[in-house]
């Protein structure tokens, strides 16, 4: 009988410690202590004569508290921000990709979006977008995403 209790002892322990590391990690993500409009650099890229930068901002919202924002600027022009995901991870894997006149942007190996270095623009994953100001601010992330 006591090894019945012993091995039934165990599973249970072993049952709650591992719900108990799911919600930690679920929670770990949502970062719910991070307040919002707080922002987050997540990578710098040159292609040409543009200079790209990925930032993510914390947004107000529970069940999607992270807003990705992509920030383009050619020469010594104003900054363009476009924003290419909204997610409830923390801090994703973003990567850049040239192709031909195209920089094609990556959240954890899922294609986001396209740049267009010639027309500068940015096309969302299946549906056209425009550019998000970002203020008067010099450099990203400025203002852009925050609701005042």
């Amino acid at each position: 009988m006591r090894q019945i209790l012993t091995i039934t002892s165990v599973v249970t322990i072993t049952l709650v410690v591992l719900v108990l590391a799911l919600v930690g990690h679920y929670v770990w993500q949502l970062h719910p202590w991070v307040p919002a409009g707080h922002a987050f650099a997540i990578g710098n890229w040159h292609f040409g004569d543009c200079e790209f930068q990925v930032w993510q901002r914390k947004t107000v919202h529970v069940t999607e508290p992270f807003a990705d924002g992509l920030f383009v600027r050619q020469g010594t022009n104003e900054w363009q921000a476009f924003c290419f995901d909204i997610q409830d991870s923390y801090l994703p894997r973003v990567k850049l990709v040239p192709e031909k006149r195209q920089i094609v942007v990556y959240r954890d190996g899922e294609n986001r979006g396209v740049y267009d270095m010639a027309t500068h623009t940015f096309q969302r994953h299946g549906q056209a977008y425009t550019p998000m100001g970002i203020g008067n601010s010099t450099t990203p992330p400025g203002e852009w995403w925050v609701r005042k």
